[in-house]
């Protein structure tokens, strides 16, 4: 039951992060509503599902790097990591939608992709497992640089 507790945690303290960074932000929904989008932009009703499914994977994640076996230092790093990208991801809407800074954004996006990357980097040498929850965040951090540079330029 303890570890259960433990995942739990991860999980409600990653998906707490998104929630406060969108209450931060303002109504994301109605800005994006406003936007000139790119080709290929997802519906704004599905980006919030989308964004809950992935801060539980990358809680998930997070989970298993807190209890694998691995050096003190190297799971130091990977936690210095994922603090640093959950710190770049709650930034980005702020940023972003909030103040509307979208080439601020570009830059803070393209930060977040690259370590987001570091992270699986750091994560495969810990556990495979957290590589492969934190994967689909990676694929997703990818879209959302297209999409960054494309509503900057459209607006």
């Amino acid at each position: 039951m303890k570890k259960m507790g433990q995942w739990l945690l991860c999980v409600l303290g990653v998906e707490a992060v998104g929630i406060l960074s969108g209450v931060f932000a303002g109504d994301i929904a109605a800005t994006y509503a406003n936007l000139n989008t790119p080709p290929f932009s997802p519906p704004g009703n599905i980006i919030g599902i989308i964004w809950t499914v992935l801060y539980g994977l990358i809680g998930t994640a997070l989970y298993f790097i807190l209890n694998a076996s691995s050096s003190k230092k190297v799971k130091n790093q990977a936690l210095f990591l994922f603090g640093l990208q959950l710190l770049l991801n709650f930034i980005w809407s702020i940023v972003f939608f909030g103040g509307e800074n979208f080439w601020l954004g570009v830059v803070i996006v393209l930060l977040l992709l690259a370590t987001v990357f570091s992270c699986l980097i750091r994560f495969y040498s810990i556990q495979k497992l957290a590589t492969f929850l934190f994967t689909p965040y990676f694929i997703w951090c990818i879209y959302a640089v297209y999409l960054a540079i494309g509503l900057a330029i459209k607006n």
